[in-house]
């Protein structure tokens, strides 16, 4: 019988012991088939999340955003509608909104906390500071160009994402004391299936600076610190580890996970392993399939500790029962097979 809540089991596996139960990290809520509550939830800070209206999105820097019905209603930069055309005239751009220059954060935060849909005894609560950094670039420019500008002007680059930065910090930093999160959560997805889209040196020279000042925030207050990396990131593994980072999610099979668990063991959590691809795509896939294809996964990634399964099938559209019943069997596999699997 379970001694530890879902949170308790997420975060020994987050401070590097090994858990009762193999966890699974939880991207959408209370997981599908599973009895309880999710081991873990983010945080929402409503004077970030820009504005909505009868026409669409826009993020805090004015960036317009389109739902896209085939990854399941996800909002992505609306194409060719990007707002920085020259990376050198940023300054006369980007500009901190004005109903955000008075914002009392944390008031703000304290706000947040009341509107928690979760037990924090249960469920861990995770804060990512920040905004994202390269994908915010992106976002800004569009990648032809968001690239051409990181190799074209390097030191503009830097400007914008300095500015960024000094945004961010010092509401992450009284965000951070009033809520207390149990882990700090940085995301940026700088890397595409295949590869990344810079080079290491270039993560280490743009990235690494700004990553590791967020990092610092979590570690000086002994809480563990994630990176959100899609892609194949191993090449920036040995880099975000320096700088103190002890989990990363969603791992693709891209990724040389055997390589990474071999080098860093449980000081670099693997949340992944498992996507759904090939066969387990197939209309007539069946369930047994896909338990079998988590069970290959935990025996393959989870057992000398160091994992937590965060994977599951996208959504093909808002009404996707399919979709919705495949994810019901796999995490409910992950939850039977998983929870005897340290004993």
């Amino acid at each position: 019988m379970a001694t530890l809540t879902p949170k308790e089991n997420l975060l020994r596996v987050l401070n590097g012991q090994i858990p009762e139960w193999v966890p699974s990290y939880s991207y959408y809520g209370p997981l599908p088939g599973v009895e309880g509550p999710p081991p873990n939830m983010g945080i929402m800070m409503a004077p970030l999340m820009g504005d909505r209206s009868e026409t669409g999105f826009k993020d805090l820097w004015g960036v317009p955003y389109t739902a896209v019905e085939e990854v399941g209603g996800f909002s992505l930069p609306t194409p060719n509608e990007f707002i920085l055309k020259d990376i050198t005239k940023w300054g006369d751009v980007i500009k901190i909104p004005d109903r955000l220059k008075d914002v009392d954060w944390k008031a703000a935060a304290e706000e947040a906390l009341k509107n928690l849909a979760f037990d924090r005894s249960t469920t861990s609560l995770w804060y990512g500071p920040g905004g994202g950094t390269f994908l915010q670039l992106m976002n800004l420019m569009g990648f032809s160009e968001g690239l051409a500008a990181m190799l074209e002007e390097p030191d503009y680059v830097k400007e914008l994402l300095q500015f960024f930065f000094d945004f961010y910090m010092p509401i992450a930093k009284q965000v951070i004391d009033v809520i207390k999160p149990d882990v700090i959560s940085l995301g940026d997805d700088a890397a595409a299936e295949r590869n990344p889209f810079i080079s290491p040196e270039m993560y280490r020279e743009f990235l690494i600076p700004i990553f590791r000042e967020y990092a610092y925030l979590g570690i000086e207050r002994g809480l563990p610190v994630n990176m959100h990396l899609c892609g194949r990131g191993e090449d920036f593994i040995p880099d975000l580890v320096r700088i103190g980072v002890c989990s990363w999610e969603p791992v693709q099979l891209s990724n040389d996970i055997e390589g990474i668990q071999a080098r860093f063991g449980r000081h670099m959590v693997i949340g992944g392993g498992w996507e759904g691809r090939g066969r387990l795509t197939e209309l007539d896939v069946t369930d047994e399939e896909i338990r079998q294809s988590a069970r290959d996964a935990l025996d393959k990634y989870a057992r000398k500790g160091g994992y937590m399964f965060a994977a599951a099938y996208t959504p093909r559209s808002r009404n996707d029962t399919l979709t919705a019943h495949w994810n019901e069997v796999l995490q409910t596999e992950v939850a039977e097979y998983g929870k005897d699997f340290y004993k």
